[in-house]
């Protein structure tokens, strides 16, 4: 079986005054560990040996709060020489920013690997604020394995194994992999080392015990055990405190933490003799001397002896009877106050803690509950009340505000008197130590049969450990001590924040009508103030909140019912704690029902608050929407979709920056197409939906128009052809012959008004004729060739030169860019308008008498024909910048130049 195997530091690469890689030898709460030096280069080196050749099961390493390294490699050998080192791995350790560098990392690394060295190689620190020096600092570093020795032994193990197997008898502690929790490395960190050595012998006499069948003894030095670990840390705290007293030379506070220490210690050590703990243990008991304790005194601590066993055995020699009773017979029943073990007085005086005495578990404790159900309860020794979850409850126990909930005759709806609750005389099973060292405080406070309860299998119990925590707070008189009434209210909201958890609706609802109690009763009527609330609320929301995402529908509606009423709370609304943690953002794939509750929770709280300075602002809002938007749910998108527009209600422009600008690009979106819609709506403008159907309608009423006027061109020209074909042939002759004429100038010019044919050939535009235009051949020309058009540059469109400035105003698709200049009436950008209008270097426009060229930007005079000379002649003051002015003006020519045709020549 693997256990701690005990290793010397043999070198390292540095270390910092003060703090030497050998202190990694011993394991206790006061090492002070290894540090680096400081501004050292990395990656340090350690090497240790183990004392004899392991094969090694586990690695465990405790980390520094902030002197933290960011990669730890393990390598195993079985030399000290580099080349026989056998790399094992690395693990990575936590920056600790989230703990606020107040807590460290235990990592446990499990291994499989045989060697007498270990080689760790500790690299580069995490940067932080605290760690000036860039140093890395291991508090600890424990190995576990199956040494040479104990792999000896395992032949005989094994066959103990089998023959507890064979009669039954087997458990855990008896496997070959199973590994003691006393040789865990947080064991040994915080707990005084005299009382951990006592408890690992009181641990090997158990097992002992359970292989000699004596299950009783076994069972006493179990509950024994798990106490003795509660007095061991509040040593390791009361020393902690000394040694900080020490170095802040407050000696007076050093002195009395030694003295407490001293004791707390005497009294836990009598009431060992007292039940013949320490013989058990195999510790000495003889006449202390030298003022060393009882352990120091046996075996390899030969040092001395101390007057603690002098003391007690002098008070039990005038305080105890005659007769003296054995560990083994039944003990007397012991009650005790509750004490927490990690409160650590400003002003510590040796008798200020009350020491409590060892609650060893009885095998009469039935006879013990019936004893104390006789005895008068009163409000000073609340823990020997009867406790709810060890009797029978009659409907009338319960409070007022459970009588229709909890003592209602048939819970099931099929027989009365707590119908479907399973029998309480059996009470509720043990804890394990691993829920007692969870549940300390509350232990501390209720006592470990009533917190039992709250970890039982059973719903019921559970249920009446809720029951019995309200009605000792509700009980609790209005002058009780502050502190006092703060640790009963620490202990009830641990037991309150277990219970939210609970898949049993009844539990999860005697939970909420507790935490009720606690804030609208509890905290206002013994006047604990805000922070208390804060608390309260900071414990149990998150869980609520965890709540509302669950399948059932009942607790999932209380839960939201209870969080949007909480809210309300007089004690609890100043916070705006629930409107902040409601609007911390979600990620995209949360749990449909989780974010669809959260969504719900924030729009109702909307609704219900509105906007306000603190909490429930644009900001915090409009991030939560917006992260709700990318959830894979639409029901959740949905929601959200409410609350961004119920906030643009409320809060206006200032929601539109934290969504994509309103653009056709965003618009191709549903969602963000609705939304930039519903805006509109709520400012009273037309919608771009709208805008488009009324365009449409614009359009169909233009085409409408246009085929009406087609249809009235074509009657036109079908009178045309019928006065034509009326006309004498000697009349079309001269019709024809005067078209056909090359030399008129019509023909080059653009033709007479009177020729209705030549008008098919010619561009309105600018009056050029060719034989080869038709429909297609047009086109191209105003495409490519027309002087008199452009094409726009931002929308692609054919414009008219003189409109240019007209079409960018109003009809191209970037309009709301462009702006004119009231000076010389010129069309630009807007950015570069608002430098041009303040520098006044541009030429004044008459606009009665002159209009503004947008190609050469110079001024020229109205008209039509000086719009023309502008943009096609030849002459000086002509358009320089219209790059189809000179194609143009060559076309001309060269038509001009050409052979004329005479009429009838083919």
């Amino acid at each position: 079986m693997p256990s701690k195997v005990g290793y010397n530091v043999i070198g390292s690469s540095g270390e910092a005054e003060g703090y030497s890689a050998k202190t990694l030898e011993l394991h206790s709460p006061t090492t002070p560990g290894w540090q680096t030096p400081k501004f050292c280069t990395y990656p340090q080196e350690l090497v240790i040996r183990l004392h004899e050749s392991t094969r090694i099961k586990k690695l465990q390493l405790l980390s520094h709060q902030y002197m933290i390294p960011s990669k730890v490699e393990f390598y195993v050998g079985n030399r000290d020489s580099p080349e026989s080192f056998k790399r094992l791995g690395y693990i990575y350790l936590s920056n600790n920013e989230k703990t606020g560098f107040k807590s460290r990392e235990l990592k446990s690394v499990h291994v499989d690997a045989e060697g007498q060295y270990v080689r760790i190689l500790v690299h580069k620190n995490h940067l932080n604020k605290f760690n000036a020096y860039n140093q890395a600092c291991i508090m600890a570093f424990n190995v576990i394995g199956d040494t040479s020795t104990s792999l000896q032994t395992s032949l005989h193990r094994n066959h103990a194994a089998d023959y507890l197997d064979a009669n039954g008898l087997a458990d855990s502690t008896s496997k070959q992999d199973y590994i003691s929790p006393m040789d865990d490395l947080a064991f040994d960190m915080y707990q005084d080392p005299e009382v951990a050595e006592i408890i690992r012998r009181l641990d090997k006499r158990k097992k002992q015990a359970v292989r000699d069948e004596n299950f009783d003894i076994a069972k006493r030095m179990k509950q024994a055990i798990a106490d003795l670990q509660k007095v061991g840390e509040k040593l390791a705290r009361y020393e902690l405190d000394k040694r900080r007293a020490v170095e802040n030379e407050d000696y007076d506070l050093a002195k009395s933490k030694k003295a407490q220490m001293e004791d707390y210690r005497l009294k836990v050590y009598q009431q060992l003799q007292k039940y013949n703990l320490l013989d058990d243990a195999g510790i000495s008991s003889q006449k202390p001397k030298d003022n060393l304790s009882p352990l120091r005194q046996s075996q390899h601590f030969d040092r001395g002896n101390n007057d603690y066993l002098q003391q007690f055995n002098n008070n039990q020699t005038e305080t105890t009877p005659s007769t003296h009773r054995s560990y083994r017979d039944d003990p007397p029943v012991v009650h005790h106050d509750p004490v927490d073990i990690y409160r650590v007085s400003p002003t510590p005086s040796p008798i200020q803690d009350d020491i409590p005495e060892l609650d060893l578990k009885q095998i009469t404790e039935a006879e013990e509950i019936i004893e104390d159900q006789n005895s008068p309860i009163t409000a000073e020794r609340y823990d020997e009340k009867v406790i709810p979850t060890l009797s029978k409850k009659k409907p009338q126990e319960f409070p007022p505000e459970y009588e229709d909930e909890f003592a209602s005759p048939g819970r099931n709806g099929s027989s009365p008197d707590h119908a479907g609750r399973p029998d309480h005389s059996s009470g509720p099973e043990a804890m394990s130590e691993k829920n007692i060292r969870e549940a300390a405080t509350a232990i501390d406070v209720f006592g470990l049969p009533l917190v039992a309860g709250a970890y039982s299998k059973t719903w019921s119990f559970r249920e009446d450990t809720l029951l019995a925590v309200y009605k000792l707070l509700n009980a609790l008189p209005v002058g009780t001590p502050k502190e006092e009434l703060r640790t009963q209210l620490k202990a009830a909201l641990f037991l309150v924040k277990r219970s939210i958890r609970d898949k049993v609706h009844s539990v999860f609802h005697a939970s909420l009508r507790l935490l009720e109690l606690i804030l609208v009763d509890f905290i206002p009527r013994h006047k604990l103030g805000r922070p208390e609330a804060s608390r309260a609320v900071n414990l149990t929301l998150p869980n609520l909140i965890l709540k509302t995402g669950e399948t059932a529908v009942r607790p999932r509606s209380s839960a939201m019912e209870f969080i949007d009423k909480m809210s309300t709370y007089p004690t609890v609304e100043p916070t705006q704690i629930v409107p902040q943690q409601l609007l911390i953002p979600f990620k995209r794939d949360m749990a449909n029902r989780l974010a669809l509750s959260k969504v719900e929770m924030v729009e109702k709280l909307l609704l219900k608050i509105g906007l306000q300075e603190t909490a429930m602002t644009v900001d915090t809002l409009m991030t939560f929407c917006v992260a709700a938007l990318e959830h894979a749910s639409g029901q959740v998108r949905e929601v959200a979709t409410r609350i961004i527009l119920q906030t643009y209600r409320l809060g206006g422009a200032p929601v539109k920056t934290y969504l994509p600008p309103d653009d056709s690009r965003s618009r191709k979106s549903p969602l963000y197409r609705n939304i930039f819609d519903q805006f509109d709506k709520i400012d009273g403008k037309p919608t771009q939906s709208q805008l488009r159907s009324k365009a449409a309608e614009e359009d169909q009423q233009k085409r409408q128009e246009l085929e009406e006027l087609q249809s009235q061109v074509n009657q036109l020209r079908v009178t045309n052809n019928k006065l034509e074909n009326s006309k004498s042939p000697r009349d079309t002759k001269n019709k024809i012959g005067t078209k056909s004429k090359p030399s008129d100038p019509a023909s080059l010019g653009g033709g007479g008004d009177d020729d209705e044919l030549d008008m098919d050939k010619m561009c309105i535009f600018c009056g050029e004729y060719d034989e080869t235009f038709n429909e297609s051949g047009l086109d191209m020309h105003y495409w490519k060739n027309c002087p008199m058009l452009k094409r726009c540059e931002h929308c692609k469109q054919v414009v008219e030169i003189p409109l240019y400035s007209s079409h960018l105003l109003n009809e191209c698709e970037r309009r709301s860019e462009f702006g004119k200049c009231p000076r010389c009436g010129e069309v630009m950008p807007k950015n570069i308008l608002a430098k041009h209008v303040p520098a006044k270097k541009c030429p004044v426009l008459n606009p009665a008498t002159q209009e503004h060229c947008p190609i050469c930007n110079k001024n020229i005079a109205s008209g039509e024909e000086s719009w023309k000379k502008h943009l096609m002649g030849s002459r000086r003051d002509a358009c320089a910048e219209n790059p189809r002015r000179v194609a143009h003006i060559n076309r001309i020519q060269s038509k001009q130049e050409s052979p004329k045709r005479q009429p009838g020549r083919r």
